[in-house]
């Protein structure tokens, strides 16, 4: 933080102000790590030393601290513009705003929040689906025997703006269905059931989960390498629960991310003729192994979205996809 050499009430010299604005530019610059909003508009610039601080430079100031504190529902507590009547009077020296230090070290602690009201949610940024059909159907549908999956690619344009798109709170959702299938046919119905439960997987920051908590949840964005790492999993219920959704996730380069979206039908069906396997007719699925169906899966986006009128709230840029493998 800013040092803090001066008594409540002095004039903020330029070393002082500088370290306030380096503060809060970490925040909502470039950053590293997880710091950083990569809002260019909110970066404040340093004084030359023995600049006087005056009203304009504390504009650029809490401008900054507004907005940032918006975009995380962070209680701000100093004025926010020269409207305010807490505010000095333009050209004249600045005294230590009261509360200027808390809100700053607040909004540094707070920066991964974020608040929905500045966010937006796109829906069907990125979709992949495939019609299967039963053995020996006459449309020609292909089966699903087995493993399926979806693979994709989401490109943010550098490693920056990777990591701002997910440190403003934002999210790639994956929801799944099966639809049109035959309801007399226990395996596509398990598998309808599963996916319904499931919802729209949220990878976020650092965890990936079902909204419904449901599941095995998973390292977020943060924890990615180039080796794809599974960041979800559930599977069925009952003498279904071989199969099962998996997620997974890894680095692209410096600018994207790629996920694999696997349909696992690890289920087999037993064989009536199996003396064995006769015991339990009842309870499995007695013929060839398959899912029928129109499977479905498509991406949605959360990302920040503050669209004030003055342009300075925090808006991240949604990224580009395209399919590596189709279903």
């Amino acid at each position: 933080m800013a040092p803090q050499s001066y008594l409540l009430g002095g004039k903020i010299r330029a070393v002082d102000f500088n370290g306030f604005a380096d503060d809060i530019n970490e925040i909502v610059g470039i950053g590293a790590g997880d710091s950083g909003y990569g809002q260019n508009q909110l970066v404040i610039a340093n004084v030359a030393p023995g600049t006087k601080i005056n009203a304009s430079h504390m504009q650029d100031l809490l401008t900054a601290l507004k907005f940032a504190g918006r975009h995380q529902a962070t209680t701000i507590q100093s004025p926010e513009d020269s409207n305010d009547p807490g505010f000095p009077s333009a050209g004249d020296l600045v005294e230590l705003i009261p509360n200027l230090v808390t809100d700053i070290e607040d909004v540094r602690s707070n920066k991964l929040n974020f608040d929905l009201a500045y966010m937006t949610l796109e829906s069907n940024k990125w979709s992949d689906g495939k019609q299967f059909g039963a053995p020996g159907n006459t449309s020609g549908l292909p089966l699903w025997q087995g493993n399926v999956y979806w693979e994709f690619s989401a490109a943010f344009g550098s490693e920056d703006a990777r990591r701002h798109f997910f440190n403003t709170g934002g999210q790639i959702r994956i929801d799944t269905s099966l639809t049109s299938y035959d309801s007399s046919h226990n395996q596509s119905v398990q598998w309808n059931q599963l996916l319904s439960s499931i919802g729209a997987v949220k990878m976020s920051h650092n965890l990936t989960e079902s909204p419904n908590s449901v599941g095995t949840p998973g390292q977020g964005f943060t924890s990615l390498t180039t080796t794809y790492s599974l960041l979800y999993t559930k599977g069925g219920t009952g003498y279904y629960s071989a199969n099962k959704l998996n997620i997974y996730g890894r680095l692209n380069g410096t600018q994207s991310i790629d996920i694999k979206v696997e349909f696992d039908d690890g289920y087999p069906a037993m064989d009536p003729t199996d003396p064995y396997s006769q015991l339990y007719v009842q309870n499995y699925y007695v013929g060839q192994d398959y899912v029928d169906g129109n499977l479905q899966a498509q991406v949605d986006i959360l990302r920040a979205d503050d669209q004030d009128a003055s342009g300075n709230g925090v808006v991240i840029i949604s990224p580009s996809f395209s399919h590596i493998a189709q279903l």
